[in-house]
């Protein structure tokens, strides 16, 4: 149904693993696929500290944004170098350890 319904065929269903993201992914795609994980870790981070404290709190989306857009092209290539390493694993799992590593929890 599912099939006839989209056009979609189930056998062409990929996982977007790092690998796939590097091999089918043009630059410019997958610096706009990363930068949306990077923006709901973001938020993610803002809503769990800001629930935590009980008011407002952005330091935890702060680090996560100067960790990425302070300089994008080290950035970029920080994220390629573990993508290319981790290439069976999800972005967004690798983008968090990431994100952990350099702004905790």
């Amino acid at each position: 149904m599912f099939f006839l319904a989209t056009g979609v065929h189930p056998s062409y269903a990929t996982n977007m693993t790092a690998g796939v993201v590097m091999e089918k992914m043009p630059a410019r795609e997958r610096a706009a696929f990363v930068m949306g994980i990077v923006e709901g870790l973001a938020y993610a981070r803002f809503r769990k500290d800001t629930i935590a404290a009980g008011s407002k709190d952005e330091r935890g989306m702060t680090c996560i944004y100067d960790w990425f857009y302070k300089d994008t092209a080290v950035s970029f290539a920080r994220v390629d170098a573990v993508f290319r390493q981790h290439t069976g694993h999800f972005p967004s799992t690798l983008l968090a350890v990431m994100v952990k590593e350099a702004c905790g929890e």
